[in-house]
């Protein structure tokens, strides 16, 4: 069933225009496992003024998306219809319509949402540059920070609203902002912002930030660093803010490193001193090395990666090694190993079509 799908997707779209094509994949083989494929599918094509893009996704073998999604631009309006699918049913997930009017220096922002336990809409108007109104924000039935649908009903009512206003200073201040929130209850929550600039030297900035709201209110000062590394190094760095005395505590380093470049040759360095996902678990440092040659039908490319921990030869933990290199206009093959200490080798066959 799923196949029948594919095939009546891309036939459909076949059938309207020559398209083009997109097609992504990569084969992982770990001996003596079976090979685990992952493949992105792209077409699109333009016809009566729209641009059509239709787009699978097949992620180690399981299929994750199916989407078919149109733009067409008129003179002030555009529209940008969604339609979304679930392939390993399979069965429809949701018909989205945003669309955008601009005119006379005014955004008119609006999204419609179709899903299969219900309906939402929303409108959303942005008022010209350094106007006083920055933005009105509606909501029905939709969630706040996301165009999903919000509760199982067809019937859609008001759920969130938010007014953002914004008001330039002559100084000290530079320019002050506010917002309102409201939802289908009532007030929600009554905020301020303001940056508090300090003097370059100092290299600090602070940002004020007041919240006003029926269950709490809260002043918040959020300081930021800045600091011209010198060139070729890299540094991750934050203010250690204590929020219950208003102190600074210190500087906390997160990473430190280097990037440089040596004619066709880039080298990357890496150390983590705390993990927020800069280097793969359970390595601490990292040195990417990547170059670019000629091939046949094009430029070529070349890395290698090295993974260090706290065990093997110099805590070396994992080596990748890889290749990309161009077969034809559009076609590129890439082929890539990656070498763990502790466990077995990792063999990468990836691909990049574009038609």
């Amino acid at each position: 069933m799923r196949a029948v799908w594919l095939v009546v997707f891309v036939g459909g779209v076949a059938l309207a225009a020559p398209p083009s094509l997109s097609w992504e994949g990569k084969l992982v083989w770990t001996p003596p496992a079976e090979l685990i494929p992952s493949q992105k599918l792209g077409l699109s094509l333009t016809w009566a003024g729209w641009e059509w893009v239709g787009k699978a996704e097949v992620e180690e073998g399981v299929w994750r998306s199916l989407t078919l999604s149109g733009t067409r631009k008129f003179e002030f309006l555009t529209l940008s219809p969604g339609l979304s699918f679930d392939p390993k049913v399979p069965k429809f997930e949701a018909f989205t319509l945003p669309w955008k009017l601009a005119l006379h220096g005014l955004t008119l922002e609006g999204v419609a949402r179709l899903e299969e336990k219900g309906f939402g809409w929303g409108l959303t108007l942005l008022g010209p540059k350094d106007a006083f109104l920055e933005q009105l924000r509606l909501r029905f039935n939709l969630k706040r920070f996301l165009d999903e649908v919000l509760e199982e009903t067809f019937t859609p009512s008001f759920s969130f609203g938010q007014v953002r206003f914004r008001v330039a200073l002559p100084c000290c201040v530079t320019r002050l902002r506010a917002w309102l929130d409201f939802t289908k209850a009532g007030f929600s929550e009554l905020g301020l912002s303001f940056p508090l600039p300090l003097p370059r030297e100092t290299l600090l900035s602070f940002a004020g930030i007041v919240r006003l709201s029926l269950e709490r209110k809260s002043v918040y000062l959020a300081p930021s660093f800045f600091y011209e590394l010198p060139p070729c190094v890299v540094a991750f760095l934050g203010l250690d803010w204590d929020q219950a005395t208003w102190t600074i505590k210190g500087i906390r380093v997160y990473a430190v490193g280097f990037r440089c470049e040596l004619g066709e040759m880039e080298v990357r360095g890496l150390t983590a001193l705390e993990d927020i996902g800069l280097v793969p678990r359970p390595y601490r440092e990292a040195l990417w090395v990547s170059w670019k040659g000629e091939g046949c039908c094009g430029p070529a490319r070349f890395g290698a990666a090295l993974y260090f921990g706290e065990e093997g030869l110099f805590g070396l933990g994992r080596v990748d090694v890889g290749a990309e290199l161009p077969l034809a206009p559009g076609v590129t093959v890439g082929l890539g190993i990656e070498l763990p200490k502790a466990d077995v080798p990792k063999l990468v066959l990836s691909w990049r079509v574009n038609l």
